[in-house]
């Protein structure tokens, strides 16, 4: 069996990497070359494709007016945190599962939903669902934890609402 070669930093090309980015896995060796690679957006690697009866489409989704309301409100609040947000692509097999601007602001602008979004522990948990390489698994499984599945059913509950 050979060694495999150490991956070299793709940012500065001179180092060894040590690190990999989470969003798109590119090595990286530092702090600094992490920060020159996050100066542009980055997005997952996509897996081989599998073949399937309709193919699924990337969709352009609308929300900076949810996220600039969202920001607005919690700039009111002495607490509030500012949490980066990653831009990838959206590939959805149907239509019919995005959700409209109308949808995301009812969510945004619900209390219940909002209250419960204030559990560290459901924040942690969404957080890793995020940045999982296998974000699919993860959700499934956290739908055994009660106050996400409670989440996802307000969620619901409130998207039907607005329809």
């Amino acid at each position: 069996m050979c060694p495999r070669a150490a991956p070299t930093c793709e940012i500065c090309e001179n180092v060894v990497s040590k690190y990999k980015c989470p969003s798109c896995l590119v090595p990286y060796c530092s702090l600094g070359c992490f920060k020159k690679h996050k100066e542009t957006p980055c997005a997952k690697p996509s897996a081989p494709e599998e073949k399937s009866a309709s193919p699924a489409k990337e969709v352009s989704v609308e929300t900076k007016d949810v996220v600039v309301k969202t920001e607005h409100k919690a700039s009111a609040s002495s607490t509030a945190k500012e949490v980066p947000v990653a831009r990838r692509p959206i590939t959805v097999e149907e239509e019919k599962y995005v959700v409209e601007k109308t949808q995301l602001e009812a969510i945004a602008s619900s209390s219940e939903i909002r209250e419960a979004l204030k559990d560290e522990a459901l924040q942690k948990l969404i957080s890793s669902i995020d940045s999982s390489s296998n974000p699919l698994l993860e959700l499934d499984e956290a739908m055994g934890v009660e106050a996400f599945r409670l989440l996802t059913e307000k969620i619901l509950s409130n998207i039907s609402k607005s329809n």
